[in-house]
């Protein structure tokens, strides 16, 4: 079984200073540029063209679908 000390007295906070001085927040382009200068610097010119592919490849079936749309449409004024 623990012992307990019920004689325990907590220590004043007198020194305790509740006065907090909030630096100064920093703008997410700040955050953005030190991201891109130290860490992803070696990476960044992979993952563009990675998404540059990946955005053509969703792009593709999308001009498909809207010609097919143009040649449906197109199909159904006649009537």
């Amino acid at each position: 079984m623990p012992s307990t000390d019920y004689n325990y007295r907590p220590v004043a906070l007198d020194s305790f200073n509740t006065n907090y001085v909030r630096g100064s927040a920093r703008s997410f382009w700040n955050i953005t540029g030190d991201y891109l200068k130290n860490e992803a610097r070696h990476a960044f010119w992979g993952e563009a063209s990675l998404f540059a592919v990946l955005a053509v490849t969703a792009l593709l079936p999308l001009i498909s679908n809207a010609h097919a749309l143009m040649e449906f449409v197109r199909a159904i004024s006649n009537y």
